[in-house]
């Protein structure tokens, strides 16, 4: 998993997250979704929580059943690549084990599942591309500033 610990704006959050920025703001402005930093920035955690609710929206899952997973996620704690979400026509589990995943299918019709790892591997993938991409930039700056300063 990424050891980025430097906190996203808004605008990096949409783009490693496959969100834009305006349903970033309208998810704040809603309390749906949030930056979890203390200066207002999205973290890793936050950028996998949000690719989470993309997705399950995408899948068109009705909103009061995405925030009964936002709240899995959050009572979860952070090691999200070990949980599974899984929902039936009213309840949502987060489970950690596959004993977990069978009580949670005993309960009724398996109407969600979420393999959460999936969703951490691909903002693995992004921050660390990210990260290298941000890194060339200022190395080639910090080489070239004059190519930089005249618009070449």
């Amino acid at each position: 998993m990424s050891s980025m610990t430097d906190g996203f704006t808004r605008a990096q959050a949409a783009r490693l997250s496959g969100c834009s920025a305006a349903q970033l703001r309208a998810w704040e402005r809603a309390e749906f979704v949030a930056p979890s930093a203390p200066d207002a920035t999205y973290t890793f955690r936050d950028l996998v929580v949000l690719r989470i609710v993309q997705s399950l929206l995408d899948a068109g899952t009705p909103k009061p059943r995405v925030r009964s997973a936002l709240r899995a996620l959050a009572a979860w704690g952070d090691d999200l690549a070990a949980l599974r979400l899984i929902a039936d026509g009213r309840t949502v589990w987060a489970c950690g084990d596959d004993g977990q995943v069978l009580d949670a299918l005993r309960h009724g019709q398996l109407a969600l599942f979420v393999p959460v790892e999936r969703f951490v591997d691909e903002v693995d993938a992004e921050v660390r591309a990210f990260t290298e991409d941000r890194e060339q930039f200022v190395a080639e700056l910090l080489a070239n500033p004059a190519d930089f300063a005249s618009g070449s």
